[in-house]
């Protein structure tokens, strides 16, 4: 008496499984036609771009020479006014330079695919440092993303290369930066002594006035927000494996926190100094990746 109900209500409960199932798989459509790409993922075409010749034109040239690249914006670029640094720090892994001014995620991933920058090179290790100029245009989660399709591009490419994966650079603006009352005491004292003089040297109290402003720092608190938020995003893609993430971001800071103008001039761009400090802060890293 009580089987039939019981066939009953399994068919029931069949007839509404039968129901639902395609329904919920219309909604999984749905939900990914409503899923919009990535803009800090989306390849932007720098085939026209000066260093993007040159980078070609110099990579065939190398023969496979290269076991670091370095991959990144204008702060990566710079690595080429900083030649000793440079030399000091990685001369002995064959470093490419592989850094464009401006660039962002979207141009580094159309640059190592499309645009074949790596296509002559056979690295064990590359550097990433990238995404400070998409800060104003995209969400710590696309710009991470962006660095994601990066990693996975050159994976595919290079199935053995090692990834040390840098966290964004601190950076601040220059209309934040302050001295402090001591600072300014201790550098208007030789100002002053200076201007005593009966023919005061103008060049030496040029050079005077440039060094209090570089003692100017921007406050922790003022510090862009945004990087921290990219970089905790970042530190995930760490698998202790082929991919090794690493913030040497407070290296450039003071005790405090502060990002002080000795580092970085104008709070985003490296200055000498700054460079050696990232030298030093990977050089071991590195040693250990391209073994």
């Amino acid at each position: 008496m009580f089987r039939p109900l019981l066939f009953a209500a399994a068919g029931c409960c069949l007839l509404a499984l039968g129901l639902l199932s395609p329904v919920h798989a219309e909604d999984e459509k749905d939900k990914k036609k409503d899923e919009k790409p990535n803009p800090a993922a989306q390849k932007t075409n720098l085939s026209q771009h000066g260093r993007h010749k040159l980078f070609l034109k110099r990579n065939e040239d190398s023969k496979n020479k290269g076991k670091v690249i370095f991959l990144g914006d204008s702060i990566t670029e710079g690595w080429e006014a900083n030649a000793k640094t440079w030399k000091d720090s990685f001369g002995e892994f064959e470093p490419v330079n592989l850094g464009i001014s401006g660039d962002r995620t979207g141009g580094v991933l159309w640059r190592i695919s499309d645009g074949k920058e790596i296509e002559n090179l056979e690295p064990k290790a590359a550097v990433i440092m990238i995404g400070t100029n998409n800060v104003g245009s995209h969400t710590p989660e696309q710009i991470a993303g962006g660095i994601k399709a990066i990693i996975d591009e050159l994976k595919k490419q290079k199935p053995e290369i090692k990834v040390l994966l840098l966290g964004v650079f601190p950076r601040g603006s220059g209309g934040d930066a302050v001295l402090s009352v001591e600072q300014i005491a201790k550098g208007v004292e030789p100002i002053n002594e200076e201007l005593k003089k009966e023919k005061p040297d103008a060049k030496r109290l040029t050079a005077l006035v440039a060094a209090l402003q570089q003692s100017k720092a921007v406050p922790a608190g003022k510090l862009n927000k945004k990087i921290g938020e990219i970089n905790a995003i970042l530190a995930t893609f760490d698998d202790g494996k082929t991919v090794f993430y690493k913030d040497i971001g407070k290296e450039f800071l003071d005790k405090d926190g502060n990002l002080p103008g000795s580092i970085m001039p104008d709070y985003l761009h490296l200055s000498g100094k700054g460079y050696e400090i990232w030298g030093k802060a990977i050089k071991d890293d590195l040693a250990k990746l391209v073994k």
